[in-house]
């Protein structure tokens, strides 16, 4: 891909998906304006990094867990953070970020344990079923609520929660050998 392709590729994605991840955010950053910023900070992220990014098909995954990672960021920068403040009211149980939160490293490791993270996401979710995978993207990535992907899906809310946390224990169980490997 050539610089004028890659420019045009990176505003179209920032056009198509700015307002989608500033509504994301907002689950957890009250003020529009912070969660703007982080927003930009996402993008600006997307633009130093495109090289490395190895498949364009998912960069939607890539910006909402970078949103998300960022939100995290700056919600510790804030104030100390309980895990519980970072998720979502409608299901409080077998949250992935919020296991991610707990055993994040010391700082000077963070980056280094954020990249390992995405791509243990990464490689955990391809391996998935398709129905759990899309229950947590959609869930978890994109902001849907249940009761909407299950209408998407034309199935129930307990299916939707059922694929979901099946999902959540399969990463939870990625990420707790990952973690243990870089404790050893």
């Amino acid at each position: 891909m050539n610089q004028k392709e890659k420019n045009s590729f990176i505003k179209r994605v920032s056009v198509s998906e700015e307002g989608k991840l500033i509504y994301f955010l907002k689950q957890w950053i009250p003020n529009r304006e912070d969660a703007k910023d982080i927003v930009q900070d996402v993008f600006y992220n997307l633009i130093l990094g495109f090289e490395e990014i190895k498949d364009l098909d998912k960069i939607t995954s890539w910006l909402y867990s970078t949103a998300r990672f960022k939100a995290i960021d700056f919600i510790r920068k804030k104030k100390p953070t309980n895990a519980s403040d970072l998720t979502r009211k409608e299901d409080d149980d077998n949250e992935i970020f919020e296991w991610i939160q707990e055993h994040t490293p010391p700082d000077q490791e963070t980056e280094l344990w954020k990249e390992e993270v995405s791509k243990v996401l990464e490689n955990t979710l391809e391996k998935l079923p398709q129905e759990q995978r899309d229950a947590f993207v959609l869930y978890e990535l994109e902001g849907f609520p249940i009761a909407q992907i299950a209408e998407l899906k034309q199935t129930s809310v307990n299916t939707i929660l059922s694929r979901k946390r099946y999902a959540v224990s399969r990463l939870k169980i990625a990420l707790q050998e990952l973690y243990n490997e870089l404790n050893d």
